[in-house]
């Protein structure tokens, strides 16, 4: 993750670069913690999912790679979602009837269904939609987020895991049930 608040007038640039840097040798980047506006603009325009922090206010989230498309409103997952894989559902929800393997991502900008274990990140809301929700039959996630509100696996470790959870936010709190 990156943190874009400390930047000055020299950031929007740094921000690109930063970018191209890390993903050059292989780093992935899970997200920019919200700034100032022309720092928003700059990590949206590299690519970048912006994340909320705590409480805070969201400022805008935007998520350009798109992989596939969905169908109908829904993008159906077969097959398991391997490290390194990036699937995003623009536009609906996604279901992945497998699992989530480590180091791999999953993002809707509606809700996301995953028939499996998720050890990997899943983002739901990803355009901001505070009402999505991430479904999952055995929580062991690197991280989750939902509009942009996220949490780390230190941050709910051992909750969920070996059962059916559902993630959504309440008040600007990102809360884990059990289904």
């Amino acid at each position: 993750m990156i943190d874009v608040g400390e930047l000055g007038e020299e950031g929007p640039a740094v921000i690109a670069e930063a970018a191209g840097f890390l993903r050059a040798r292989g780093m992935q980047i899970i997200g920019v913690r919200e700034g100032l506006e022309t720092l928003v603009e700059a990590a949206s325009e590299a690519g970048l999912p912006l994340l909320n922090v705590g409480n805070a206010t969201p400022v805008r989230r935007q998520v350009e790679k798109s992989e596939e498309k969905p169908v109908g409103g829904s993008l159906v997952i077969k097959q398991p979602v391997r490290s390194g894989q990036q699937v995003y559902a623009r536009g609906g929800d996604l279901i992945v009837l497998s699992s989530v393997s480590p180091g791999a991502e999953v993002l809707a900008d509606g809700h996301v269904h995953i028939y499996g274990t998720l050890r990997g990140r899943a983002l739901a809301g990803v355009r901001g939609d505070s009402q999505a929700r991430i479904f999952c039959h055995d929580l062991q996630a690197e991280l989750l987020s939902v509009a942009g509100n996220y949490q780390i696996n230190e941050q709910f470790k051992n909750i969920g895991a070996g059962m059916p959870v559902q993630v959504f936010l309440d008040e600007d709190t990102l809360r884990i049930e059990p289904l």
